[in-house]
């Protein structure tokens, strides 16, 4: 039975910034490697597959705007074990186990519906980008938070219809089998960009009325302008006077309690109140009431400074400061808000102005008549040269009005910019679909395979392309297995020009081809000559391995190659193949996924798909496990010459484990015994076969009148592998008369 979690990923403390300081802390592992001496071992298996713990009675963030919120994971169906076998051959008790985890899991991210998510990050790391995509293959499903919303169809498979909640009013994302190995095999932590409003403009206001409305408090209303922000984050329980209390603060507002909440920020058209009725008198009393004007006696900020989250910087803590060039201390304001640098810049700019125009208050008394004006109130006195007067407090007294009132500062704020610092710069760009290519070839410089060998080279043509991994299917696609990760991928293009026969016997001083590669990303440069005859600059051209000493740029992505080595690693036989169009793979092995299938697989084809974001779609690459990797290379040298009417052949054989000839003599053998195929074709037509176990065949007078047939003899020769046989053949060609 799955798992019901009620909690948190992470505690939210003071809006998200706990999610973001806290996105690197993870969950231990208790990893088990057992067996030693010939027994199998079990690699990177979890000791307890509990989901991590969560904190329970969190309460859920109501969001307004765009903010970057941790939500709370709560639904579990637990830690998925895999495990798959390598190594060992017949013996099981030998074989290696290596385990992989998944969980599927559902986390809430607003009490309220929302109108979409943007970027998604797991424990810091950017894994869906602003357009949608995810840069890494995961399966999510977002639910608005609608009061209607059905139930998760993979919560009620676990569940059952009867115990699957729906989650109405909340918006809920649903992962299905994520991958935890890139996270310490633990559910990673996770946050995302919630957009809760569709509106684009977005305010202290706004914010306000969203969250009376949640409050069921229909009375309240908001008058005035208030400051640009992008959003805004309500985490803590609380009533709502202290949720809109800093909103209403950094709008210069003031909540007015008269049967009804009215939030009255800045602007809006003053009341004018005539000089007469700012001389109210109490009754019996026959002095003139005197309108009573001071100065504050606070000291003067000497700056403010805005503690936000900055939307230019992935939603990071950011702070925004204005001074003034005297001493004293700095009012500190800490909003659980998202806006930019210059918007946070604005609105310290605006707070110190509205602070400095503040202390200068006064007190005045109006008749009864104006019991209407409360709090947040701003009036103009006849007198007082259109100075504009704010409300602080209001007081009945003996049919007398008396108002405590502040200075509003003259004139608009004009919009300030600010600097929010360099960020941590992630990838955003989606991955984009893997180009695979598979090849079968003789062993590379370091190489000596004992079975056959496919070399997997994969990349990728996005510039969001990092990595892939690679799953392998020998049962014609009905399923797959993991067979590694492509990390960087390989240098990949296709020839612009065709390649024109050269020498095999030394450099190939006139030949060049113009090579177009998959990706801006790739390059290839040139070596010494040096470096290139000690195993530098070796690629698959066609069916021909080459090298290059010279890599000329032509234009982004296309270089023209030149100073060749052909026919390298006994694939001389390609080398009048070429066409334009053709495959160029760089051969670097290490960015490359090796794939060794047992003997007895040779001649049996194998599919091959990657599994990213971009692949989803994309039909797999077959290749046939031919063996290339173990067959003996083409015997060289081969001579046809006359003795008294015989013909006698003679060859020096080639070693794919002799490419170095330390002794100048002789080429190692490289099999487990001698042997050589010799057929013999007259015009054409096959007429002897035979074995030998020396390099030479007798072809005598006598078997030449018993084959009969045609003026001209052909001599091919290869030399068998017990492991697959006849490997590449040589011919030469006599005629008899």
């Amino acid at each position: 039975m799955a798992t019901l979690v009620l909690g948190t990923v992470g505690r939210i403390y003071g809006g998200p910034l706990g999610a973001i300081v806290g996105s690197a802390v993870g969950g231990a592992i208790d990893r088990s490697i057992l067996g030693d001496g010939g027994s199998g071992r079990d690699i990177g298996r979890l000791g307890n597959l509990a989901v991590q713990s969560a904190a329970y009675g969190e309460p859920i963030p109501f969001i307004t705007g765009r903010m970057r919120v941790a939500g709370n994971l709560i639904w579990s169906s637990g830690i998925t074990e895999m495990s798959t076998r390598s190594g060992g051959g017949k013996s099981v008790d030998s074989a290696n186990s290596t385990y992989s985890y998944s969980a599927s899991f559902a986390v809430g991210l607003a009490a309220r519906k929302i109108a979409a998510i943007g970027r998604v990050w797991a424990d810091g790391r950017l894994i869906r980008n602003a357009t949608g995509a995810f840069l890494t293959p995961i399966e999510m499903r977002l639910h608005l938070g609608d009061e209607d919303q059905a139930p998760d169809p993979l919560i009620a498979a676990f569940e059952g219809p009867s115990g699957a909640p729906a989650y109405r009013g909340m918006a809920v994302a649903v992962f299905e089998d994520l991958p935890l190995a890139g996270y310490g095999n633990r559910i990673p932590n996770l946050t995302f960009e919630v957009i809760a409003d569709a509106e684009a403009a977005h305010d202290a206001g706004v914010a306000i009325e969203a969250l009376a409305a949640v409050n069921r408090r229909q009375l309240l209303t908001v008058e005035g302008s208030f400051p640009a922000i992008s959003g805004h984050f309500s985490g803590r329980s609380g009533s709502l006077a202290a949720a809109i209390a800093p909103l209403a603060a950094i709008g210069g507002a003031a909540i007015a309690p008269n049967g009804r909440i009215v939030v009255r920020g800045e602007g809006g058209v003053p009341i004018t109140i005539p000089e007469d009725d700012a001389q109210a008198r109490a009754p019996g009393d026959l002095r003139p009431m005197e309108r009573q004007r001071f100065q504050g006696g606070e000291t003067l900020a000497a700056g403010v400074e805005i503690a936000f989250f900055d939307t230019s910087r992935d939603y990071q803590p950011g702070l925004q400061r204005v001074r003034r060039d005297i001493g004293g201390s700095i009012e500190q304001q800490t909003l659980a808000c998202s806006m930019s640098p210059d918007e946070a810049k604005t609105m310290a700019t605006s707070a110190l102005a509205r602070a400095t125009a503040a202390r200068l208050r006064s007190t005045i008394r109006l008749p009864w008549r104006y019991l209407a004006l409360q709090p947040g109130a701003q009036i103009v006195i006849g007198d007082a040269a259109g100075t504009v007067w704010r409300v602080r407090e209001a007081r009945f007294e003996n049919f007398v009005v008396s108002l405590d009132i502040e200075r509003v500062r003259a004139g608009t704020i004009v919009a300030m910019q600010g600097d929010g610092g360099r960020a941590v710069a992630f990838n955003d760009v989606a991955a984009g679909e893997t180009t695979i290519v598979v090849l079968d070839l003789p062993a590379l410089p370091g190489e000596l395979p004992t079975a056959p060998r496919l070399l997997i080279a994969a990349a990728g043509a996005s510039p969001g392309w990092r990595r892939s991994a690679i799953e392998v299917s020998g049962d014609g696609g009905v399923s797959y297995v993991p067979l590694g990760i492509v990390e960087g991928g390989a240098v990949l293009g296709v020839a612009l020009t065709a390649l024109v026969i050269g020498s095999v016997y030394g450099w190939d001083r006139f030949g060049s081809v113009d090579i177009e590669l998959l990706s801006d990303a790739m390059w290839l440069e040139g070596r010494s000559k040096v470096a290139v005859l000690a195993g530098g600059n070796i690629a698959i051209l066609g069916d021909e391995i080459v090298q290059f000493a010279v890599a000329e740029a032509l234009s982004p992505r296309r270089f023209r190659l030149s100073g060749l080595l052909r026919g390298r690693r006994g694939t001389e036989q390609a080398i009048s193949t070429h066409e334009a169009g053709e495959r160029f793979v760089l051969l670097d092995t290490p960015a490359m996924l090796a794939f060794d299938p047992p003997l007895e697989a040779i001649g049996r084809a194998y599919r091959f798909r990657a599994t990213g974001v971009g692949d989803r779609s994309a039909v797999p690459i077959i290749g046939c496990a031919r063996g290339k990797a173990l067959a003996p290379l083409a015997p060289a040298h081969l001579q046809l010459s006359r003795r008294n009417g015989d013909i006698l052949v003679n060859w020096k054989r080639r070693s794919r484990s002799g490419f170095g000839w330390p002794d100048f003599v002789d080429a190692p053998l490289g099999e487990s015994s001698e042997a050589y195929r010799v057929e013999v074709l007259r015009d054409g037509i096959l007429a002897r076969q035979a074995t030998v176990t020396m390099p030479q065949f007798f072809y005598s007078l006598a078997d030449q009148v018993e084959d009969s047939g045609g003026d001209e003899v052909t001599i091919f020769v290869s030399q068998i592998s017990a492991a697959v046989g006849p490997g590449e053949v040589v011919s030469a060609t006599i005629r008899l008369v």
